[in-house]
């Protein structure tokens, strides 16, 4: 066994790595967001993290995963949130409540909150690819980065995480985030004004549950009779 110095360097060493890791995913996070996704390198990042190309591809293959990290970030937050949401509620509802309460919680300055400016380099980040913008929430069988707030939903809901119901519901989950915070232009200034993203655009998604037009309400444009 090892004695306690190895112990403590052993420590210390870990400690360094994690370090490492996050001083690489917050200046991916900097990077993406001040000149955009596409135009960041690996190159630079391990430049501005301070650590050789060699070092980054130690902790990641590639940039991508860098994003999947700080998606898996938000995504540890989410799902304590959401182990708190109410049952007499949709499951749609408690995952726009759980994403509000972070953002919330961020605003607020609460210890132990979610970094936001972390959040805000990964929003600016899907904001910039539509395609980033899809698939950083949809379902994957494979869990993914947001493994943890899927397998939250699935403890919630009593099913499986392969249950066909968690999947229609993370991929519509999907194109609601895409909405709320994948248009150009929008602004994520401040974690309140995330919130309100999503909140405006659930009640757009809520509101598609019933008819949009009654037989006794005109339709847009069209003149009362």
């Amino acid at each position: 066994m090892p004695d306690r110095a190895t112990e403590a360097v052993l420590g210390l060493r870990e400690l360094k790595k994690q370090r490492t890791r996050a001083a690489i995913v917050g200046v991916a996070a900097l990077l993406c967001a001040q000149q955009g996704y596409e135009k960041t390198t690996v190159d630079q990042i391990a430049g501005a993290a301070e650590v050789s190309p060699r070092t980054f591809s130690r902790y990641f293959p590639n940039k991508e995963a860098v994003i999947g990290a700080l998606i898996e970030e938000a995504a540890e937050h989410v799902a304590a949130a959401l182990s708190r949401q109410p049952h007499d509620i949709t499951e749609h509802e408690a995952l726009m409540r759980a994403h509000v309460e972070v953002f919330r919680a961020a605003e607020r300055g609460e210890p132990g909150a979610l970094p936001f400016d972390r959040a805000r380099g990964f929003l600016q980040i899907v904001n910039s690819s539509p395609m980033l913008s899809l698939s950083s929430f949809t379902f994957r069988p494979e869990g993914g980065p947001t493994s943890a707030v899927i397998k939250a939903m699935a403890t919630r809901m009593g099913v499986s995480v392969q249950d066909p119901a968690i999947r229609i519901l993370f991929d519509t989950w999907a194109v609601l985030m895409a909405v709320a915070c994948g248009n150009p232009g929008s602004d994520f200034s401040d974690p309140g004004r995330v919130s309100e993203l999503i909140e405006s655009t659930y009640v757009v998604f809520a509101r598609l549950w019933q008819p949009w037009h009654t037989p006794d309400q005109p339709r847009s444009g069209e003149p009362e009779q």
